[in-house]
């Protein structure tokens, strides 16, 4: 989600079913300001989302009795903006009850003095039955208070139970040394527990993160009107137990008022950035402080601000995206966080936004995890559940596993008789054409399979028809019309792929009209293509209601 500086309404969407990701304009009347969360279901379809004030369901049209979300005075004057709180909300399903969701938010207060401009004095949760009002949703419990007492400045932040399925949440406390805790299960959540770890951390904004891998838990609080500084504070997190020890206090002298945090997939490489630089820690260091390296300096450039640094996060892709600190139409991304030093590819305002984002960035735990192998809360041995995602530039395709519940064997099929076990794969086709491609994982649980039919394309050179397609309408209902260029000959190819890859519809095109059946297919969004002479010669989005 974004923010607009005109009058217009509108945001952007970040579409990771596509390799490379799609940055798309979507219009809805809610602004994103600091507090940014959202969630889909399992097949990527947008579910509902908050800027902290109310709730928007996938309409984009407020939720029933989401109005009045956290109750304040500042969240008053924020109403047409968005709370100015740093994760100051995450949304969870219900570990067994998938229309159910959990909202965890605080609200925001004005402070007395100028070394306490706001706080947050409350930490809710908010409970959602995405089954209610034909699927868009109603909110059952509103402002349930986890615990009433000062707060930190939001940092919001969950990890999975070591049994793979509930879910550990922390918040911060206030100018002290104390974490607030509940533990979400099937049976809702736990009442909170508060645990004094380390040293005494002063108020201030920030962001908090957990490790891919659940074992270390980041917090990084900024220059606050009464310390100077920042404070990179470094965990150790016990899934079973959901605590916290082996606090690692780490200054960092810059004088800045923005910056964010994030870790690399494989959990190693932490990354922090403070306004004018990024740097990168090394956790697996026998002195994380001394493995401090400037891997970036903000080069100046301007959109029409400036781009400096601001909040973090990993996302699906494996890559780390920042956003700034002003209203700009730029993401900044790490494109190889896994490697050290330069090798990690920092590139800076290289994602082009389609809106003005200011401040914004979404606040998401690490869905992917499993259990802890062999731990005393691993007590669910949840089977293997095949995934992966691919990305091809002409006849060669890189396979990356995404599968979840530790993975202790793969065995990938091409669908051209050829065959692989690594974990991820690249494989060159010797022509292009539709190849059913398959991934069979395995753990001491059982196995799972999936498979997705993968288009091998040589781009067209000067594609003939496109522009030259029209699918109407957008959305549709009971039929798609595929309208051609009356000049065409030749016969083509429509396909029609699900959001995650699979074919729905295959149908050959001749003529200028086609009329396409789409009444019996499920409501959600589908990618079509135009083939000719085994070239995709156009290709779009379509919705289906």
């Amino acid at each position: 989600g974004s923010n607009t500086i005109d009058s217009s309404y509108g945001g952007t969407v970040i579409d990771f079913n596509s390799q490379p990701p799609e940055f798309y304009y979507q219009f809805r009347e809610m602004n994103l300001s600091q507090t940014n969360a959202s969630i889909c279901d399992t097949n990527g379809n947008l579910l509902f989302y908050t800027n902290g004030i109310y709730i928007a369901n996938f309409l984009h049209e407020e939720m029933e009795n989401s109005e009045s979300l956290n109750p304040s005075e500042l969240t008053n004057d924020n109403y047409g903006i968005g709370l100015p709180l740093w994760q100051g909300a995450l949304i969870l399903p219900n570990p067994e009850n998938h229309h159910k969701y959990y909202l965890l938010h605080e609200p925001v207060e004005y402070g007395s003095t100028l070394d306490i401009p706001y706080y947050s004095d409350k930490w809710y949760y908010t409970l959602i039955d995405m089954a209610e009002n034909n699927g868009a949703g109603r909110v059952l419990e509103k402002n349930i208070p986890i615990i009433e007492d000062t707060l930190d400045l939001g940092k919001i932040t969950a990890v999975k139970n070591g049994n793979g399925r509930d879910w550990w949440v922390l918040s911060p406390g206030f100018n002290d040394a104390s974490y607030n805790e509940v533990l979400l299960t099937p049976e809702g959540l736990s009442p909170a527990t508060v645990q004094e770890v380390g040293t005494s951390i002063p108020y201030g904004v920030g962001q908090s993160v957990f490790s891919p891998d659940g074992k270390i838990y980041v917090r990084y609080n900024l220059i606050s009107f009464s310390h100077g500084g920042h404070l990179l504070n470094i965990y150790d997190f016990d899934r079973c137990e959901g605590l916290l020890s082996n606090h690692r206090q780490i200054p960092i002298p810059d004088s800045a008022f923005a910056g964010g945090v994030a870790i690399s997939p494989n959990s190693r490489f932490l990354y922090v950035s403070s306004y004018k630089y990024i740097y990168q820690y090394d956790l697996h260091a026998e002195s994380i402080e001394q493995s401090k390296d400037t891997i970036v300096i903000y080069d100046g450039f301007l959109a029409p601000f400036a781009t400096r640094f601001f909040l973090a996060q990993l996302a699906p892709d494996g890559k780390i995206y920042l956003n700034c600190t002003n209203g700009v139409n730029v993401l900044h991304v790490i494109n190889q966080p896994d490697l050290p030093g330069d090798s990690c590819d920092v590139c800076q305002h290289c994602v082009q936004l389609p809106t003005y984002n200011a401040f914004s960035l979404p606040n998401f735990p690490n869905f992917r995890l499993g259990p802890l192998e062999g731990s005393p809360c691993d007590t669910l041995r949840s089977p293997p559940q095949a995934a992966w995602q691919y990305e091809s530039s002409g006849l060669e395709v890189v396979f990356r596993d995404s599968s979840r519940h530790d993975i202790r064997s793969w065995s990938w099929n091409f669908g051209d008789g050829t065959t692989d076990t690594l974990m991820h794969s690249t494989h060159i086709y010797e022509a292009p054409g539709a190849y059913e491609v398959c991934l069979a994982v395995e753990n001491p649980r059982g196995a799972d399979t999936l498979c997705h039919i993968v288009q091998v394309v040589i781009d067209a050179v000067g594609d003939p028809i496109t522009g030259q397609v029209r699918v109407s309408p957008n959305p549709a209902r009971d039929v798609l019309s595929v309208q051609l260029s009356s000049d065409r000959t030749a016969k083509a190819l429509f396909r029609l792929l699900d959001a995650q890859g699979r074919e729905v519809v295959n149908r050959v095109l001749s003529g200028r009209d086609n009329a396409i059946e789409v009444s019996r297919l499920p409501s959600g969004l589908y990618f079509y293509e135009v083939w000719e002479d085994s070239r995709i010669v156009a290709r779009g989005k379509v919705a289906v209601e």
